[in-house]
């Protein structure tokens, strides 16, 4: 049987914060820079809302200089302060730093923090709508162990993290497998079982959104 470590819920109020900050983990290989992104999307918005760089600035509690280094991608900005400048422009998180092309259910996999040594970095990996609570778990699997899920409500989704090992999804006509340091995104409103099927525990990272 699986070993399940921990279950923590959280309100509505906290759903934001656990997709911004649950999802900033270990980075992944293939990350495309946030920087490619954040700052296309400040111009555009900036220019929807017929903001000028200072108006902005202003209101986002930064620098008209930091405004106009991010929208020439010459500047590493804290993750609050963009978080700032995205709430003053009516959008989210997800879409500051996304690839313009992402919509609302999105494996966003963007390099969204740079430390000074390479080791040191926040990759933002994904985001879904949610309506009223997300749960995290974390869940190990045994060589051969697997669980099978009851579907859920529609609606519900999961976002999943590999961090050890390999976890094969099979659902009822296809399967997908996750390797270590890869996310996957489904809706859980079907039947699907989790299996490790791999020669190592498997250990994930599991986000109920609901």
């Amino acid at each position: 049987m699986c070993n399940i470590l921990h279950i923590l819920r959280y309100s509505s109020v906290l759903c934001n914060i656990l997709l911004k900050f649950s999802l900033f983990i270990y980075f992944m290989s293939q990350s495309s820079s946030v920087l490619q992104h954040v700052g296309t999307n400040i111009r555009s918005l900036r220019d929807e809302h017929s903001l000028s760089q200072q108006d902005l600035a202003d209101r986002a509690g930064v620098s008209r200089r930091t405004i106009a280094a991010l929208e020439t991608g010459q500047v590493n900005i804290s993750l609050a302060k963009l978080d700032a400048i995205a709430a003053v422009l009516g959008v989210d998180f997800r879409t500051i730093v996304s690839a313009p092309e992402h919509k609302e259910h999105a494996l966003v996999n963007a390099l969204a923090w740079q430390g000074e040594k390479e080791e040191s970095k926040a990759t933002f990996l994904a985001s879904v709508p949610s309506r009223s609570q997300i749960e995290l778990w974390t869940w190990s699997l045994a060589v051969g162990e697997s669980y099978v899920a009851e579907a859920d409500a529609e609606g519900w989704q999961e976002l999943i993290y590999v961090l050890e090992g390999e976890l094969t999804i099979q659902f009822t006509d296809s399967s997908r497998t996750i390797a270590a340091g890869s996310s996957f995104i489904f809706a859980s409103s079907v039947t699907y079982t989790y299996i490790n099927s791999g020669s190592q525990v498997l250990k994930f990272i599991r986000n109920v959104v609901y």
